[in-house]
């Protein structure tokens, strides 16, 4: 049987060293296109707008490096200028942010003991909640509104009824629930 020409076995040296330069170029090079394909398929993955991204906390911080959002499970403790303020009542798992000074502003969250949903808004200084609110699924919820100077009003369902308090700047509290005398 005749082969055709270009499928002739040769022995010329110089012809078999072509060929094998040719089958290994096409190896290699079928190889890193397989490797650069994967490779896009991976990044196009990362980059879709259905992953997923897992992780025990996020810091965003400004354009100075100063953090201002906090995300964490759980979150670290108060700060007040960066200065972290001692440990929180119950570790808890939310979001936290913070104002240009690194103080803590407010945050949204729960509780890990007594699974409360709590969500608060601090003053400047990062040292007083002035407003905050808590929902306890065996206690009801809670209403805080305050200011710096301790004045404040409640309005609460803590005890199983309706109750409204107001605390005066020189901590006199005010009650009024239901089958009682209104607040002067």
């Amino acid at each position: 049987m005749a082969y055709p020409v270009w499928s002739q076995p040769s022995k010329d040296p110089e012809n078999c060293m072509s060929r094998a330069l040719t089958v290994t170029t096409l190896v290699i090079s079928s190889l890193a296109l397989a490797v650069s394909g994967w490779t896009a398929l991976q990044l196009h993955q990362s980059q879709s707008d259905e992953r997923v991204i897992t992780a025990r906390g996020l810091v965003i911080r400004d354009a100075t490096g100063q953090a201002r959002v906090i995300l964490g499970a759980p979150v670290p403790d108060p700060l007040t200028k960066g200065v972290t303020q001692g440990p929180r009542a119950s570790p808890l798992s939310g979001l936290i942010l913070l104002g240009a000074d690194g103080s803590e502003r407010g945050g949204y969250g729960t509780v890990d003991v007594g699974d409360e949903a709590i969500l608060t808004l601090d003053d400047a200084s990062g040292t007083t909640e002035v407003f905050k609110v808590t929902a306890n699924p065996d206690r009801g919820a809670t209403l805080v509104v305050k200011h710096q100077n301790s004045t404040g009003a409640m309005l609460t369902s803590w005890q199983g009824k309706p109750e409204l308090i107001f605390l005066n700047d020189d901590e006199q509290t005010h009650y009024i629930s239901p089958h009682s005398a209104a607040a002067p």
